[in-house]
C-alpha cells in the first residue's frame, strides 16, 4: 500500500510539473543566496561567494534534475520528453514525413481490411441477445464431421434435453417463386467479376422470379431475441401442422420490392401458388443465425403447403437442417454434450439401422470461428501472409528512408553522443519518433483499409444474383480491429525503425564532429544495410508476384482445359422444380415436353438434352459395385469406398455434350423410356472393376437396397442387376483437376421422370440465344424461374477455381503495390547513393571518366542487392509453389513462363529505377562537384 501511495504521488507530480518546478528552482536559489551570504560575510566578492556556493550545492541543474527523479516517474518523465521532441522533429521533416506515412499507411491498410473481413466473417460475435451461450448441434457419422440432423432426431433432442433453454432449426429451403412479383428483367453483370473471370449464372430474361425463403422452426426467431420492424415475428403457433401460411419478410426484400410500403404486413403473398400473410418485417439487414439475408422467413410446416413431402420430412435418413440451442444459465458447452451423447444413444437403441454409427457434436456458435472447416485455414493463412509481406516490404522501404535521414542529423546525434547521452537513450529517442511515424500511418490506415473492403464488399454483392441473397456484414471497427491495427503499426515501428537506430547509435563522434566520412564514418556498413533491405523487398515482391502468377495461368488453363465434352456452344438451364407449384404429374411432364419442343424449334438450337444434372456442379454420388462382387470392407477410418457419381440422361445427352461412346451403344429411345436396367459407365468405371476384362455386357449394382439419399429429398437410385451396355470417354464433371475415377449414366425416361436441367447447343454463342429462350419460356409457364449458364463459364464456379482466381487476383494486387513499394526503395537507395558519392563522382569524370562509365559504375552496385534479392526470391518462391499444386490445375509448379516471366519483369524495372539516378549522376558540372561539402 505504501508503495502505491508513493507511486501515485509521483504520478500527480507528472501533471503538477510548472508549480513543482518553480517552487524548486525558489527552494535552490534560496539556498544558494544562503551560502552565498556566508561567502560574502567570509570576505569573498560576490561572483566568488555565488560560485563557491554552485560548487559546494554541486551544480543547480544537476540538482534539479536528481529532484526530479525522486519525486516524479523518470521512464514516464523521459518517454513524454521523446515524444514532444519526435513530434517536432517529425513536424519539421514534413516531406520526409509524408512518404514515409504513405508507404506505412498503405500496408497497414491492407493488412487492416483482410483483418476486418477475417473479423466480420468469423470473429465477430453474432449481433443476438446473449451470442456466448449459443451452440450448433451436428450429427457425426464415419466419413462426416458435421452434417445436419434429421426432423425426428431433432425433435427428440428438443423434447428431451435439459441443457437448452431453446433448440430450433434452421431447414433447408426450397424453390419458391410468386406470381405476385413482376417479371425480371436482365441483370446486368459486375465489371468486377468480369474482370476477375467469374461468370456468374443469370436468371432468364422474362423468366418468374425465384426468392430466397427460409424455413425455420417456430422458436428461431424467439431464440435470437429477433424483433421486428413492423408486425412480428414468426412464433412456436405458427409452426404447427394446421397453422395457417404465413411468411415473415426482411427489411432488404421489403425495400427492394415493395418499396418500403407499410400496408405490407398482413397483405397476401402468393407462394407456388399458395397464398401466404405477410405477419411482419425483419429490420434492414438482419440476419439472425445466417450467413446472407434472406428474402423471406416461414415456419418448417409451411413447407408441406409448397410440396415438400411429409415423408421426406419424417425419415430419420433425411438430414432436414442445421439446429442451434441456448444454453440454459449456468450450463457448460460440456454438458451439452455430454446429455447429447446420451440421447444419442438411446436413438441408436431405439432405431440401430438408422442411427448406426452416427453421433451428435456440439460447438459454440457465439460466432462462425467454429464452423470454419480445417481447409479453410490454408486460405486465412495465405491471405494474411501475401498482406504481411507487403507491410514488410513497406517496413523496409521506410527503413531505406530512415537509414538516408541518419545521415543528414549525424550532427545532431554525435552531439547528443559527446554530451554524455548514452546509446541506450539514443536509441530510444530514434525509436520513439519511428513509432510516432508508425502509430500515425496506423491512424491513416485504419479507415483507408474500411475504405478499400466497403468498395469491395459492395461490387462483389453487385456480382452476385439477387436470389442468393444479400450480403450483411458489419465492418464498423470494434475493439480487435483498433488492436490488431495498433499492435501491427508498433510492430511496423520497430521492425522499420531498429536496425537504422542501431546504425545511428553506432557513432564516431570524431568524424562526425568534424564533418568527416559518411554517415558516421559506418559508410560501408550503411550501404550493406541498405542493400540488404532492398535485396529483402525484391524476395518478398518477387513471391507475391510468381505466386499471383502461378495461381492466374492455372486458372487460365483451368478455362481452356479439355473436359472431355463441348463447352463453347452449350448453355445449361436450371429449372425450378415445380412440383413446388402443385402440378399435377400429367401437366408437369407436358410442360417439359413443351419446353424442350419449344427450345428445340429456335433457330440456331440445334438440340435439347434433358439430365438430372449438369456436366459442372449438382454432384451426386451413388453406392455401385459388380453383381457378385464381396461387398467391399471399410477403410481405416470406418468410412464406406468410393462411390460413383451418377446422372440421369436422355439418349441425345451424348451427342449434345459431344461425349464420344468408344464401345458398346447408346440407350435406345425405347430403353429409356421403359427405363431399361441397363447402363453407360465411364472409362475410368470399367478400368476400375474390369481391368483386364472387357466390361460390355457386365452387370453391377447400383445403391444400397435400404433407400440412400445422398441429397436432401432426391432418393438415391437403386437397381440390383444393371447391364454395361456402353462406356464413354471420361471426362472432368466432378473436379476439374482430374478426370472422374467413376462415373454412370443411367436412361432418363421423359414420360415419367422430371429433371431440373436442360443443355442446349446451338450453332453459335450461346448467350445470344438467350433473350429468345426466356421468351419461349415464359410463353409456356410464366410461373417457372430458370436460371441459365453457358458450360464455359460455369467452369468459373469450380471451387478450386475460384480459390486460384481469387488468391491469383489478391496476390498480382498486394505484389503489384510491393512492387511499386520496391522500386521507389530502389530508386531512392541509388539517388542517396549518387547523392553521397557526388564528389568522388566528379573527380572520376575531371580526371576523363566517360558517362558511360560512371552509369555502369552506379548501376553495377546498385543493382548487386536486386540481383541477390531476386535470386532469394526465386528460390523462396519455388518453396511457396509446392503449396499451390492442388489449386494450378496440372500447370507445374516450377512454371518456367511464370518464373523467368516474372523474374525478367521485375529485373528489368528495377534496372530502370538504378539507371535513372545514376544517369542524371553524369549531367553534373565537375568544377560544381569538386566544391561539393
Amino acid at each position: 500500500m505504501r508503495a502505491l501511495r508513493t507511486w501515485l504521488l509521483r504520478l500527480g507530480a507528472m501533471f503538477r510539473r510548472g508549480h513543482s518546478d518553480t517552487e524548486l528552482s525558489e527552494e535552490l536559489e534560496s539556498h544558494l543566496q544562503m551560502h552565498a551570504s556566508d561567502n560574502v560575510r567570509a570576505g569573498m566578492t560576490e561572483a566568488e561567494a555565488r560560485r563557491q556556493a554552485l560548487i559546494k550545492l554541486g551544480g543547480v541543474e544537476a540538482t534539479k534534475e536528481l529532484y526530479r527523479e525522486r519525486r516524479r516517474l523518470p521512464l514516464l518523465d523521459t518517454l513524454v520528453q521523446d515524444v514532444r521532441y519526435g513530434v517536432r522533429v517529425v513536424g519539421k521533416s514534413r516531406a520526409f514525413t509524408v512518404v514515409a506515412v504513405a508507404t506505412l499507411a498503405l500496408g497497414i491498410g491492407v493488412n487492416t481490411a483482410i483483418f476486418t473481413a477475417f473479423d466480420a466473417l468469423v470473429l465477430r460475435p453474432r449481433p443476438v441477445k446473449d451470442p456466448e451461450r449459443l451452440v450448433s448441434v451436428f450429427r457425426t457419422a464415419p466419413g462426416e464431421a458435421r452434417s445436419g440432423v434429421s426432423y425426428p432426431d431433432y425433435i427428440y433432442f428438443r423434447d428431451h434435453s435439459k441443457s437448452f433453454s431453446d433448440l430450433s432449426l434452421l431447414a433447408y429451403g426450397i424453390a419458391v417463386t410468386s406470381s405476385d412479383l413482376p417479371a425480371t428483367g436482365s441483370e446486368s453483370s459486375s465489371r468486377i467479376a468480369g474482370a476477375a473471370g467469374f461468370q456468374l449464372p443469370q436468371l432468364l430474361e422474362g423468366s418468374a422470379q425465384p426468392i430466397g425463403c427460409d424455413f425455420v422452426s417456430g422458436n428461431y426467431l424467439p431464440m435470437y431475441g429477433a424483433t421486428p420492424l413492423l408486425g412480428r415475428i414468426l412464433s412456436p403457433g405458427d409452426d404447427q401442422p394446421n397453422a395457417a401460411p404465413v411468411v415473415l419478410m426482411s427489411g432488404n426484400f421489403w425495400q427492394r420490392r415493395f418499396h418500403s410500403d407499410p400496408k405490407v404486413v398482413g397483405s397476401v403473398l402468393h407462394l407456388n401458388g399458395v397464398a401466404f400473410t405477410v405477419v411482419g418485417v425483419t429490420p434492414f439487414n438482419y440476419l439472425a443465425g445466417l450467413p446472407a439475408v434472406p428474402d423471406l422467413w416461414a415456419p418448417v410446416a409451411a413447407k408441406m403447403s409448397l410440396g415438400f413431402s411429409a415423408k421426406d420430412l419424417a425419415n430419420r435418413l433425411v438430414s432436414a437442417g442445421f439446429a442451434d440451442g441456448r444454453l440454459r444459465p449456468g450450463v457448460h458447452l460440456s454438458d451439452a454434450q455430454a446429455e447429447l451423447n446420451v440421447l444419442a444413444e438411446q436413438l441408436q437403441a431405439a432405431y440401430p439401422e438408422a442411427e448406426r454409427n452416427r453421433g451428435v457434436k456440439v460447438l459454440s456458435a457465439s460466432n462462425f470461428l467454429a464452423a470454419i472447416e480445417p481447409e479453410m485455414w490454408g486460405v486465412v493463412a495465405a491471405a494474411m501472409s501475401a498482406v504481411t509481406l507487403l507491410l514488410l516490404i513497406a517496413c523496409a522501404n521506410v527503413a531505406s528512408l530512415l537509414l538516408g535521414r541518419a545521415v543528414a542529423r549525424r550532427k545532431e546525434i554525435a552531439v547528443r553522443l559527446a554530451l554524455g547521452a548514452g546509446r541506450w537513450r539514443l536509441l530510444r529517442q530514434l525509436l520513439t519518433e519511428s513509432m510516432l511515424l508508425a502509430l500515425l500511418a496506423g491512424a491513416i490506415g485504419l479507415p483507408l483499409g474500411g475504405w478499400m473492403l466497403h468498395l469491395l464488399i459492395l461490387q462483389i454483392a453487385s456480382a452476385l444474383p439477387s436470389f442468393w441473397g444479400a450480403i450483411a456484414l458489419e465492418l464498423t471497427p470494434d475493439v480487435r480491429i483498433f488492436a490488431y491495427t495498433f499492435l501491427v503499426s508498433c510492430g511496423a515501428g520497430i521492425a522499420f525503425g531498429l536496425s537504422p537506430a542501431l546504425q545511428a547509435s553506432r557513432a564516431d563522434v570524431n568524424s562526425a564532429l568534424k564533418e568527416e566520412g559518411s554517415a558516421f564514418g559506418q559508410r560501408v556498413s550503411s550501404s550493406q544495410l541498405r542493400g540488404v533491405l532492398i535485396a529483402g523487398q525484391m524476395t518478398a515482391c518477387l513471391v507475391l508476384l510468381i505466386s499471383s502468377a502461378l495461381l492466374l495461368r492455372g486458372s487460365q488453363r483451368a478455362l481452356k482445359i479439355d473436359a472431355g465434352y463441348e463447352t463453347r456452344h452449350v448453355v445449361s438451364l436450371e429449372r425450378y422444380d415445380p412440383t413446388n407449384l402443385h402440378y399435377s404429374q400429367a401437366r408437369l411432364l407436358q410442360l417439359n415436353r413443351d419446353i424442350i419442343q419449344g427450345i428445340a424449334s429456335l433457330p440456331g438450337v440445334q438440340s435439347v438434352a434433358q439430365a438430372s444434372r449438369g456436366p459442372v456442379g449438382g454432384i451426386r454420388w451413388v453406392p455401385v459395385a459388380p453383381e457378385g462382387a464381396a461387398p467391399p470392407a471399410p477403410d481405416s477410418n470406418g468410412s464406406e469406398p468410393p462411390a460413383a457419381g451418377y446422372s440421369y440422361v436422355t439418349p441425345n445427352y451424348f451427342e449434345t455434350l459431344g461425349i464420344p461412346i468408344v464401345r458398346g451403344r447408346l440407350f435406345t429411345p425405347r430403353e429409356a423410356e421403359g427405363q431399361a436396367p441397363v447402363v453407360v459407365i465411364s472409362e475410368a468405371t470399367a478400368r476400375r472393376f474390369w481391368r483386364n476384362e472387357d466390361a460390355i455386357g457386365k452387370r453391377i449394382k447400383i445403391g444400397s437396397e435400404k433407400g440412400t439419399m445422398f441429397y436432401p429429398g432426391e432418393s438415391d437410385p437403386f437397381i440390383a442387376s444393371s447391364e454395361v451396355i456402353g462406356i464413354a470417354r471420361d471426362v472432368r464433371s466432378l473436379d476439374l483437376r482430374k478426370i472422374d475415377e467413376s462415373y454412370l449414366y443411367l436412361p432418363l425416361s421423359q414420360s415419367r421422370q422430371w429433371t431440373s436441367t436442360l443443355l442446349v447447343r446451338t450453332g453459335s454463342d450461346p448467350r445470344l440465344l438467350l433473350p429468345a429462350i426466356g421468351h419461349e419460356v415464359r410463353r409456356l409457364d410464366a410461373n417457372l424461374p430458370v436460371i441459365a449458364a453457358p458450360l464455359n463459364t460455369m467452369i468459373s464456379m469450380d471451387p478450386y477455381f475460384v480459390v486460384s482466381r481469387i488468391g491469383g487476383v489478391l496476390a498480382s494486387i498486394v505484389g503489384s503495390l510491393g512492387l511499386l513499394l520496391a522500386c521507389m526503395g530502389v530508386y531512392g537507395m541509388v539517388s542517396y547513393s549518387v547523392a553521397q558519392r557526388t564528389r568522388e563522382i566528379g573527380i572520376r569524370m575531371a580526371l576523363g571518366a566517360q558517362d558511360l562509365q560512371v552509369v555502369r559504375l552506379v548501376v553495377h552496385e546498385g543493382f548487386r542487392p536486386i540481383a541477390a534479392g531476386i535470386f532469394a526470391g526465386i528460390a523462396a518462391a519455388a518453396a511457396v509453389s509446392r503449396l499451390l499444386t492442388a489449386t494450378l490445375f496440372g500447370l507445374s509448379s516450377m512454371d518456367a513462363v511464370s518464373f523467368a516471366g516474372v523474374s525478367l519483369l521485375l529485373a528489368s524495372i528495377a534496372l530502370l529505377a538504378t539507371w535513372l539516378p545514376a544517369r542524371r549522376a553524369t549531367r553534373v558540372d565537375p568544377m560544381v562537384t569538386l566544391r561539393y561539402e
